[in-house]
């Protein structure tokens, strides 16, 4: 009943608070719910619907569908994406543009999980170095861009809610919103609650530690001061409890995030300065990270050969992390032909996390708690410059230079932190500047506007993360390793080489793309075979290390055929290479994957068909604890059906997942344990 009620409190809160883009050849598709902002000239809505599996669908599940977009999975909630290879500190994710970090040392909090798709507008995806708008960056860009009071309804009022269910996890999801609108002001309110328990396999067990719960409230205020100008106001609330994962010795308590935004916006196409916005945002982070759910988790050998002792180890992990941010962008017309855009920006992150052990053995006395600050108290100021020119020579021919310069401070505040890495030599009692710096330059040739070919390179360097840099015995359930930072480990700098090949007909659209990486400084942890592990269940301890440069390539390709009017066929397959210096597979690489589906639409519903499958991975790298994996097939049938009633909308979704109940897991899974097996979804949605 607590719950319950704190549900409907954060529910009403955000209802009783006061309370767009530039990229060159970016196609906006609006579906009903979600707006995806994809670098591709498919513009049927068809295509994009496969991102929205139900109309219920996690951001997970969304992100996982897009075009070099892998998800990193530890357990059935909060997956971190990875971008053709690229994870972590490699890539930027952002909310509207707004720096926003984890506070999990183990990285089970990405800033992903803190959006929910009913408050979703669309996605910004950048690939390589050319993400580099919204912060250094060597692998690409990934903003999710927030809802804002849609003008689609006329009569000033709109609301939708609606709830599912899903059997493999026994799994409740509702999800509303409700909108005003005035002559000069907008209002938005939208929120999701989800419960599921640990879900089955698809050989009938059920995967332990498997469970979550989560509430996301958004609200957004927008009021119009001059017919092109407006101001704009953002809180987002998300607080999930009770999350399991089963890839990990320890589970989640609670992981809450809280943003707030204000921005202002001018769009003029007459004036030569024709697009401003200034935005000033704050947000926070709290993630505590605990086993106090699990039995005894690790067994070790009597020393005198006697019996094996269990020992009973409980782990308090909290973390916080808190951003204030400004950013100011706009674009600058020279004639009909040449376009400036600039953006500068700063923010400044606070983060820290400790570690409170609780040891007993027994038939021995209990031990004292022992203390350690596994990412010391410490502060990260950046301030960028980031600028692009788009300059079209001729209705065919297109030259895009950008370029992006930082200065970044980092520091640690904590004694704490000092005493610790003073073990290892290191002084660290003072703050740490960086300059990275990005250059990219791209052609795209238009063929008689049926192909067009985009070509580019690039050089990009990023800052470390804070784990990389400060972190402290920080544990890698994958490999089982402890990892200990390095305060003067270099930054990752990228050679990136790029062609996109479009082919566009009115009934078939073919995209390849094909991307390349030459990273120097590349960072992976390195074993220090000199130095013990701080958790008696480690297998060692490594370093953050520079290795002299490692090699990341990929390519994808997608095809829409539109078969007659309504049946279209969606295909997107893509391959990911990497490895080391020496030769070496670099580690977490996903195999070859493959998306299809046929979808059948009309005008009261639709049906569709889908498979997923991925290749064989034997290219692995054992001392990151990886281990090969198979290839599978797996198979989804949806429907859809919409009526009205009156004046009120209708619409019902029901589909299978894992239609055969096929027992796999995918190469990115830690853990090797199971995806979820077969899953019968129902939702109902009401619209107003």
């Amino acid at each position: 009943m607590m719950r319950i009620g704190r549900f409907i409190g954060l529910w009403l809160l955000p209802v009783v608070l006061p309370a767009q883009d530039y990229s060159l050849s970016m196609d906006t598709i609006q579906l009903e719910e979600l707006t995806v902002t994809k670098r591709i000239p498919l513009n049927e809505r068809h295509v994009l619907d496969l991102s929205r599996s139900s109309g219920f669908s996690s951001i997970d599940k969304i992100n996982s569908r897009l075009e070099g977009i892998c998800l990193i999975r530890r357990g059935a909630y909060a997956m971190e994406p990875q971008m053709d290879g690229f994870c972590a500190g490699q890539i930027n994710v952002t909310v509207d543009g707004m720096k926003m970090f984890g506070a999990c040392t183990d990285r089970m909090d990405p800033v992903t999980s803190y959006i929910e798709t009913v408050n979703l507008g669309g996605f910004n995806i950048t690939h390589g170095t050319n993400g580099s708008r919204n912060g250094s960056t060597v692998g690409g860009s990934f903003d999710m861009i927030l809802k804002e009071p849609g003008m689609h309804h006329s009569e000033g009022f709109y609301m939708e809610a609606g709830a599912g269910y899903e059997s493999v996890s026994r799994g409740l999801n509702t999800n509303g919103a409700v909108e005003f609108q005035g002559k000069k002001w907008a209002f938005r309110s939208s929120g999701s609650f989800r419960n599921h328990h640990s879900y089955g396999g698809g050989d009938g067990s059920r995967v332990p530690y498997s469970y979550y719960t989560k509430v996301n409230l958004h609200s957004v205020a927008t009021y119009d001061l001059t017919g092109s100008s407006t101001l704009r106001g953002d809180i987002l609330l998300d607080d999930a409890y009770d999350v399991g994962y089963p890839a990990l010795p320890m589970d989640v308590g609670l992981a809450r995030a809280r943003l707030y935004a204000l921005e202002y916006k001018r769009e003029d196409v007459d004036r030569k300065v024709s697009y401003l916005k200034a935005k000033a945002y704050y947000n926070t982070v709290y993630h505590l990270m605990d086993d106090s759910e699990r039995d005894s988790t690790y067994l070790l050998s009597g020393n005198e050969g006697g019996p094996a002792d269990t020992v009973y180890m409980r782990m308090d992990m909290p973390g916080w992390s808190t951003t204030y941010g400004l950013y100011v962008e706009g674009r600058i017309r020279f004639g009909q032909r040449t376009q400036l855009f600039v953006k500068l920006d700063n923010y400044l992150n606070f983060s820290r996390a400790h570690m409170v052990m609780h040891m007993n053995y027994p038939r021995f006395p209990g031990e004292p708690p022992m203390y350690a600050e596994t990412w010391p108290d410490t502060y990260r100021n950046v301030t960028g410059l980031y600028l692009r020119n788009v300059h079209e020579a001729n209705p065919h021919l297109k030259l895009v230079i950008d370029g992006r310069i930082d200065y970044s401070t980092t520091g640690v505040t904590s004694e704490t932190g000092y005493n610790q890495f003073s073990i290892f030599g290191h002084t660290i009692d003072r703050p740490y500047f960086m300059l990275p710096k990005s250059f990219n330059l791209s052609l795209k040739y238009s063929f008689r506007n049926r192909v067009d070919l985009e070509s580019g390179m690039g050089y990009a360097e990023r800052l470390p993360t804070l784990s990389e840099q400060f972190g402290f015995y920080l544990f890698n359930a994958l490999d089982g390793f402890d990892y200990l930072g390095n305060p003067e480990i270099n930054m990752e700098r990228s050679r990136h080489l790029y062609s996109h090949l479009y082919f566009t007909w009115p009934a078939l659209k073919i995209n390849l793309k094909n991307r390349v990486s030459y990273v120097k400084d590349y960072i992976l942890g390195s074993i220090d075979p000199e130095l013990p592990q701080m958790n008696l269940y480690a297998s060692g301890l490594k370093r953050f290390e520079n290795i002299p440069h490692a090699l990341v390539t990929g390519s994808s390709l997608e095809l829409k055929w539109q078969l007659v009017h309504n049946l279209v066929f969606y295909s997107l397959s893509s391959v990911t290479y990497g490895r080391t210096y020496k030769g070496d597979p670099l580690p977490l690489i996903p195999p070859f994957r493959n998306l299809t589906f046929g979808k059948w639409q009309h005008k009261r519903g639709s049906f569709q068909l889908e498979s997923e499958s991925a290749s064989t991975q034997n290219r692995i790298h054992p001392d990151f604890g990886e281990i090969a994996t198979p290839g599978y097939m797996i198979f989804h049938v949806r429907t859809t059906l919409n009526w009205n009633i009156g004046n009120v909308g209708m619409e019902t979704s029901t589909g299978i997942e894992n239609l055969f109940d096929k027992a796999y897991s995918e190469h990115l899974d830690w853990g090797d344990y199971l995806r979820p097996g077969r899953n019968i979804y129902v939702n109902v949605r009401i619209i107003l």
